[in-house]
């Protein structure tokens, strides 16, 4: 087909033919706002070269789709039920505008690439932030500049709006289409169902298949382009080249498509469009179908489909799935762990985000104050979640809850840069059935009734209901008069105790912004509002203790970003200074009941998060709460009960620990700890019992206390000059000159038996001042340092940290770990060889040695060892770490330990 020139072809179409003969001025203002956007849609290409055609002419072809889409009556000039000319005007533009947002216009580039971040350097226009923003803003865009140049653009100030809606909704799930587009519109004095012009374009838009689809050039382009997105790209092209013109709609609505693939992933990817149009089709379909006149005639039926594949037998669904199987696994314990809270949470869950969805888009006419509540009835064995959120449609019903795995949260249009869901996979309501024989459902969707709330109080509701064991492939809705949001009622299995549900329930959510009533038969109580942390969550029930020890509790809260959190500390004053000890050698971990549990949540909802980068050993001295009020960006587990590692997660565990340090600063502050001796002094006191874990490979924890806690992490050295230790900031450590001399094995074989070493200061000191060998008589800027975490934090990050065996008559053989302060690298994480996990689990270092039996390893501990440099062992071990060989690794290191202790096995010969 040839490409005319875009008013030409407008002059070309049915469709603008109606038009004239209705109202020249339409006309005439259509030619207008074309000839200045045609230009405008031409630079598309600029930003994305490998697209298909957004230019005038796929207006154009979108405009030739409409008039075969829509019924006779409706451009027919003299029946009442034909489009009017205002509705034809606005179909037109919106066929050519609904993708202007997708190109910079005129004189906004310096902004927007400022905004963005983005340097004008050359190729600035295919930045990826740049196609990422207009890709997801181009609706939004070509309607603000539609408005604001709409008397150049000739386009009549009432009809802005309507036009802006109607190029929207192609960006819109149909779902939110439905809700979120009113059909309340007017011109020449006569109604413009807006909606319907919306359904009109999305369907059209959505048929647009053309042999002039593809833009000329562009293989050779994506070609050039080995990038994941050129391959895209490519796959989408070659689809509108196998496909062409070769989709039709005949005379009886049915929608007809071939063509011929050489490619099998094209061709999958063609199937899989066509079934998705095919989903569009029958949402449109239905909605224009409750309108008074319904325009399309278009068939919500599978295609028709002829699509060849001459390079062999073409099967799809190579993955099949058992409805009912699937059905009874994510309904069952194997996914909720025997959890009866986790159902609860589940729809809890539901019930919060439908009310933050509502209060989003709720005005100050709404009146709007969300609520959820949720009633344990013993007599009735049942339980009642209701919330006056944004409840559901029947077709949200059917596409979303009744179906597995199709969260509405994840449609087009539902969350954007300022709103973010907490749903996540579309499987929660089926959990109710690991306690439920079955759920009645009373739903009423709020869009119909936004700015009236006494309509939305008494709205026109739908109810139903679904149990497992007489599951159908239907669902059957009775009118319900009810007030919008969703009640759904839990009739529990016989074998099901409540009051466990109950209790298993609270230990799920910590706190709401959207109030929450719980109501076990006539006690009601409520959830706070922010992460509340009562004295009993250290003290338990020995509260007694407070007065029998003299421990006092301090407490804070704060907040930082996303995050609030709540910190709690037990300790005692002694010489007008804080300890963590009850006496001499004994934490106040003794008088606690136990290691405390921090509590950390997201939107409330309880989820563990690891806090690896703590100042102290805050749960054997404290605890904590807190929670992260958006749910942007955070992965869950199938179950919701774990988060998955990424970003979001980092940064959430980077605020509370922030959060814990700035309430640990204003603990020091209010009690006089300060000073660093009394700092370093509480971090000891809090590792006691079992918290100073020394023989492990410390990664970043010396560049993260060095980041973000020098002041609360103090390193304590035992010069060889004097007998009281200095006290230096992680951060100056490298400043210091002279050599550390670091004792960390405390159990030696001995020489006339097993002896053990105190591991603390006094012990480690002693013994590693007493075993150093010293190089030279300046004995000033030689130190010791004690067995403890912060000691094999210089050890990780000095890279020619070494290891000194040293003969005794006592111990025997004894290894001392030498550390050059100045050659600490406190500016990027330390580095091993390799971290294995397996039948031995830890780090392997490289470092040169000589140890005195010849031996080229050395254990540091459990979960360290050091091997010799150019060691035959050591080419080994780097043979497996370039292999990715770990399995493998661990059990070399497994072996070397059984040598070790003197059973060397067969498979070590050759390596020692």
């Amino acid at each position: 087909m040839t490409i005319a020139d875009p008013v030409s072809e407008l002059h070309s179409t049915a469709l603008f033919s109606q038009l004239r003969l209705l109202n020249a001025d339409y006309a005439d203002r259509a030619i207008t706002f074309l000839e200045a956007v045609a230009p405008i849609l031409a630079s598309t290409i600029t930003y994305f070269p490998l697209y298909t055609r957004h230019d005038a002419h796929h207006g154009f072809r979108v405009i030739k789709r409409i008039e075969q889409i829509l019924t006779p009556a409706s451009l027919s000039a003299t029946v009442h039920e034909a489009l009017t000319a205002p509705s034809i005007y606005l179909l037109i533009l919106a066929a050519y505008a609904h993708d202007l947002g997708m190109t910079v216009f005129d004189d906004e580039a310096d902004q927007l690439c400022a905004e963005l971040g983005i340097s004008r350097m050359p190729g600035w226009e295919l930045d990826p932030r740049l196609q990422a923003y207009l890709r997801r803003e181009h609706s939004r865009r070509g309607g603000s500049y539609i408005g604001e140049n709409a008397a150049r653009l000739a386009v009549p100030v009432p009809l802005v709006d309507a036009l802006d809606r109607i190029m929207q909704a192609h960006n819109l799930s149909i779902d939110t289409l439905e809700t979120q587009i009113s059909s309340a519109y007017a011109a020449q004095e006569k109604r413009i169902d807006v909606r319907q012009l919306a359904i009109i374009l999305c369907v059209a838009d959505a048929l647009e298949f053309s042999d002039t689809r593809v833009i000329e050039g562009v293989f050779e382009a994506i070609a050039a382009d080995p990038s994941p997105a050129a391959h895209i790209s490519y796959l989408e092209n070659m689809k509108h080249v196998c496909i062409g013109d070769s989709l039709a709609i005949d005379e009886d609505g049915r929608v007809l498509v071939s063509g011929t693939f050489r490619d099998a992933a094209v061709l999958a990817l063609a199937h899989r469009t066509f079934d998705q149009m095919e989903g569009w089709i029958r949402g449109y379909c239905d909605l224009d179908r409750r309108l008074d006149p319904s325009r399309l005639r278009i068939r919500p039926e599978p295609f028709l489909r002829t699509l060849a594949f001459p390079g062999g037998r073409f099967e799809r669904l190579g993955v099949r799935l058992n409805t009912r199987n699937v059905i009874d696994l994510i309904a069952s314990n194997a996914v909720w762990k025997n959890n009866a809270g986790l159902p609860i949470r589940e729809l809890l869950q539901n019930a919060v985000e439908a009310c933050r969805y509502r209060q989003y888009h709720s005005s100050k006419a709404d009146a709007y104050s969300p609520k959820v509540d949720i009633v344990f009835n013993r007599a009735r064995h049942e339980i009642v979640i209701s919330d006056n959120g944004c409840g559901m449609t029947e077709r949200v019903v059917l596409n979303n809850l009744l179906t597995i795995g199709s969260s509405r949260s994840a449609e087009p249009g539902y969350g954007n840069a300022d709103y973010a869901p907490i749903a996540r996979f579309g499987i929660g309501f089926w959990s109710v059935f690991t306690i439920a024989k079955s759920a009645d459902v009373i739903t009423a969707s709020f869009e119909p009734y936004r700015g009236d709330p006494s309509a939305a109080a008494a709205a026109d509701g739908i109810s139903f209901k679904v149990a497992l064991d007489d599951l159908h492939d239907y669902t059957v809705f009775h009118a319900t008069p009810a007030r919008c949001g969703t009640t759904v009622t839990l009739h529990l299995r016989d074998d099901v105790a409540l009051d466990d549900i109950y209790e298993r329930t609270r230990e799920q959510i910590l706190c709401s912004e959207i109030p929450i009533s719980f109501r076990l038969d006539d006690e009601e109580s409520t959830l706070p509002d922010r992460p509340a942390l009562p004295e009993d969550r250290l003290l338990g029930s020995r509260a007694a203790i407070v007065d029998e020890y003299g421990i006092q509790v301090f407490r804070w809260s704060g907040s930082k970003g996303h995050t609030d959190a709540s910190l709690l500390l037990a300790y005692r004053m002694v010489d007008g200074k804080p300890t963590f000890l009850l006496e001499s050698g004994v934490s106040i971990l003794n008088a606690l009941p136990g290691l405390a549990r921090g509590v950390t949540g997201i939107c409330g909802f309880t989820v563990p998060l690891r806090l690896r980068h703590l100042c102290i050993d805050l749960f054997r001295v404290g605890t904590c709460t807190a929670n992260r009020t958006t749910p942007r960006g955070i992965g869950f587990s199938l179950d919701r009960t774990q988060m998955i590692e990424n970003e979001a997660s980092l940064q959430f565990e980077e605020e509370v620990t922030d959060l814990i340090h700035e309430g640990y600063r204003a603990f020091l502050r209010e009690t006089g700890g300060q000073d660093l001796p009394t700092v370093a002094a509480l971090r000891e006191q809090a590792a006691m019992h079992g918290g100073n874990v020394y023989d492990v490979f410390t990664k970043d924890e010396l560049y993260q206390a060095v980041r973000r806690f020098p002041d609360l992490a103090p390193i304590r050295l035992y010069p060889f000059s004097q007998s009281k230790p200095i006290y230096i900031q992680p951060d100056e450590i490298h400043k210091v000159p002279g050599q550390a001399f670091l004792l960390q094995q405390t159990r030696f074989a001995g020489v006339q038996g097993p002896l053990q070493v105190d591991p603390s200061s006094k012990g480690s000191i002693g013994l590693a001042r007493t075993l150093a060998p010293l190089s030279g008589p300046d004995v000033a800027t030689v130190y010791a340092m004690a067995t403890e975490r912060s000691a094999s934090w210089l050890f990780d990050a000095d890279p020619n940290s070494a290891v000194v065996f040293v003969q005794t008559p006592i111990y025997g053989t004894v290894p001392l770990l030498l550390v050059d302060l100045q050659a600490v690298d406190i500016r990027r994480p330390a580095g091993v060889l390799a971290e294995v996990s397996g039948r031995w689990s830890g780090a392997v270092y490289l470092r040169d040695f000589e140890h005195p039996n010849g031996k080229p390893y050395v254990f540091l501990g459990r979960y360290r060892i050091v091997v010799k440099i150019d060691s035959r062992l050591a080419k080994e071990i780097a043979i497996l770490v370039r292999d990715g060989r770990s399995s493998k690794l661990a059990d070399l290191v497994a072996d070397l330990q059984e040598d070790e202790a003197g059973y060397p096995p067969a498979r070590l010969a050759g390596l020692l």
